[in-house]
Order: C-alpha cells, then sequence, then structure tokens
C-alpha cells in the first residue's frame, strides 16, 4: 500500500472514531436516552436515577409561590397521579401559569423537593384573545389557516 492510500485509511479511521466517540458522549453512556421523565417515574425511583435528571409534569393550580427577588419561584407539579415540589431559581417563561405543561431540569434537594436550575413551559396550542375567544396559533392542528 502506498503512503497516499495509507493516510486515506488513517484518516477514514480517526474521522469514525471521533463520530463514534462524540455519538456515546452526546448520549451520555446510556443515561441521556431518556428526555425526561414523568412525575411520578420521578417519584418512585428517585435514588434509582441520573443526580441532574429531566422531569415533566403540569403545574398544579394555585401553587405557585413568587419570591420577591423576582427570580425565585416555588410550585407544584403533577402528573395527574404523583405531585413533586419544585424550588426554580432564575428567570421565569412568560408561559409558565398555573395548569402549565413544564420540564425542570435539576436534582433532589435533601428536604425532598427539587431543585431546578432549568424551567422550561411549554407553549399552548391556542391563546385566548382579548374578547375571550379561543385563538388556534398558526401550525397548529385543527388551525383553518396558517397566519
Amino acid at each position: 500500500m502506498d503512503r497516499k492510500r495509507l493516510k486515506f485509511l488513517v484518516l477514514g479511521i480517526a474521522i469514525v472514531a471521533t463520530m463514534g466517540t462524540l455519538l456515546v458522549v452526546g448520549m451520555g453512556g446510556g443515561e441521556g436516552m431518556s428526555y425526561y421523565r414523568t412525575v411520578s417515574e420521578y417519584v418512585s425511583e428517585p435514588g434509582s436515577l441520573p443526580e441532574n435528571i429531566r422531569v415533566n409534569g403540569k403545574v398544579s393550580t394555585g401553587t405557585i409561590e413568587r419570591l420577591p427577588s423576582g427570580l425565585d419561584v416555588r410550585f407544584v407539579m403533577t402528573d395527574g397521579a404523583a405531585s413533586l415540589p419544585v424550588r426554580y431559581h432564575g428567570i421565569v417563561p412568560d408561559t409558565f401559569v398555573d395548569g402549565a405543561d413544564v420540564v425542570v431540569e435539576g436534582r433532589l434537594a435533601g428536604d425532598g423537593a427539587f431543585e431546578a436550575h432549568t424551567l422550561l413551559a411549554k407553549c399552548p396550542s391556542k391563546y385566548e384573545s382579548a374578547d375571550g375567544t379561543e385563538v388556534p396559533m398558526p401550525g397548529a392542528s385543527g388551525a383553518a389557516t396558517d397566519l
């Protein structure tokens, strides 16, 4: 085999090895295979899950407590079967309201509350207009036209 072909072979092996390494690291060695857990899944097995994890649920109505700092909020999230108290410090999304679907990322604190360092509030598929009627979002299923 001449030198030119050997160089291309070595370069090809290096590229494939790098891509494989990035794939394994990006998936967290198996821990990142599940995008998030439900509240019930997390509450039933908090000790067996990774320390930094995403949990999905809805904000329980009437549980949002905004602290005077403006960057701290406490609330309870639920999936209908289980509940989880959550503390978050950071900028709160505008779509964070009672009943909103949320995904929090963080860890369980010693007092049983979930300490979130990331709070994502999902956008609703419909908004309410000033006169109280529902307005479908463009591209949402059931929308007659896209704006």
